[in-house]
């Protein structure tokens, strides 16, 4: 008698094992990684994150200024093959804003040279573009006598 059970239990699997696949339950094919979703979503809203150094670190007024960016991808790897642009301009000046294009150095490194003639706090507005992908970021140095 308890053959039956056993026996109803190995048909039932047996059913069950040869409909999965033509109601889509394929074992090949995994779901995305929440990792990759979450990655892709932050690429898609926060495509560049940028940072800005000096070099001089404490740059001089009328003296050389190489403005060195970083720029990472949404996914935190460096971002190669980003054309960036800044406009650099006097906080709160009313003159017009130098445009600076920046040099590529590898793995998410970029670097332009500028010369300000005032000391007091510059803008760099920042415009990376890299095909469909794009983000503008205002960030700031202070330059000293």
């Amino acid at each position: 008698m308890q053959l039956r059970p056993m026996a109803f239990a190995a048909l039932t699997l047996a059913v069950l094992a040869t409909l999965a696949p033509a109601v889509g339950c394929k074992s090949g094919e995994l779901p995305p990684s929440p990792v990759s979703l979450i990655n892709g979503t932050r690429n898609r809203v926060n495509p560049f994150r940028m940072t800005l150094t000096t070099d001089p670190t404490w740059p001089k007024a009328s003296g050389p200024i190489l403005l060195k960016v970083h720029i990472i991808d949404g996914a935190g790897e460096p971002a190669e093959g980003v054309e960036l642009k800044a406009d650099v301009s006097m906080s709160g000046g009313a003159n017009g804003a130098m445009q600076v294009r920046f040099d590529d150095r590898g793995k998410g490194d970029y670097e332009a040279q500028v010369t300000l003639e005032a000391p007091g706090n510059w803008d760099v507005d920042l415009s990376a573009k890299q095909g469909e992908r794009n983000k503008q970021q205002r960030l700031n140095i202070e330059v000293g006598n």
